[in-house]
């Protein structure tokens, strides 16, 4: 990612209304779906500036691999002491027993999508998680795709049998992001037409969409809610997608 991604990511994770939404609705779900993580070591697989490693440390024994360091010294700052700069292919779990590894929004930045997830698969105890976020919908490309230098977007369908050929079963999928799903495709296509989807002169605004504070309250009530919804049944829209598998 770009430089300015990390600085604003690391100032606006615990206060935004997408990260903030974002990262209660995925921490519900794990501890829904697989309670018998609790405890054990995870690994966060591109955890930039450690927003979600840190949510999580507390329950979980948190493995922080990045391939930026600009990321990894943030996550410094949150106090997070187990860190990886490099790959996931130059990882070695040693004596550590992954239980689930981690892709917070960041299989779609990455060219060969199934060697990641292969690699992953390898790197799990047996019957070990997979939990992952990723953006939805090709056709929602949009600026905020360049600047975060993302290589696609998914479906449910194709993003779950990308794990299936890898070796994982699916154990929840799901669209999120859901009740703010026609706003946000109406604002992306009326951009597109009246030419705003281009770099702005605020570098920052390209990142995160600037709001005030009663619009992120707003969102981040909406959108958190579906952290209530996402426990009884998965939703069959929304701008991004979650999904928890196991080894096989």
């Amino acid at each position: 990612m770009q430089e300015i991604v990390y600085h604003t990511q690391f100032v606006q994770e615990d206060k935004y209304w997408w990260f903030v939404a974002r990262n209660q609705i995925v921490k519900k779900l794990i501890n829904f779906y697989a309670p018998e993580l609790k405890g054990k070591t995870v690994l966060d697989v591109g955890c930039g500036t450690g927003g979600f490693s840190k949510i999580i440390s507390e329950e979980y024994d948190v493995i922080c691999l990045d391939t930026s360091e600009i990321a990894l010294e943030y996550c410094k700052k949150r106090n997070l002491k187990n860190l990886f700069l490099g790959t996931l292919d130059e990882f070695e779990p040693g004596n550590s027993k992954i239980s689930a590894t981690l892709f917070m929004d960041v299989i779609e930045h990455i060219d060969n999508d199934k060697a990641v997830v292969t690699r992953a698969n390898q790197i799990l105890e047996k019957e070990g998680y997979l939990i992952a976020t990723v953006p939805a919908y090709q056709w929602l490309w949009s600026k905020h795709d360049i600047i975060h230098m993302h290589k696609r977007r998914y479906t449910k369908n194709n993003f779950n049998s990308l794990l299936i050929e890898s070796g994982f079963k699916v154990i929840f999928s799901s669209y999120f992001n859901s009740f703010l799903f026609f706003p946000a495709v109406l604002k992306r296509f009326y951009d597109k037409i009246m030419k705003n989807d281009t770099a702005s002169n605020n570098p920052e605004s390209e990142v995160v969409e600037p709001v005030s504070p009663f619009i992120n309250k707003l969102f981040l009530n909406i959108f958190s809610f579906e952290k209530h919804i996402l426990t009884k049944t998965s939703i069959p829209f929304g701008l991004s997608i979650f999904t928890i598998a196991k080894r096989k």
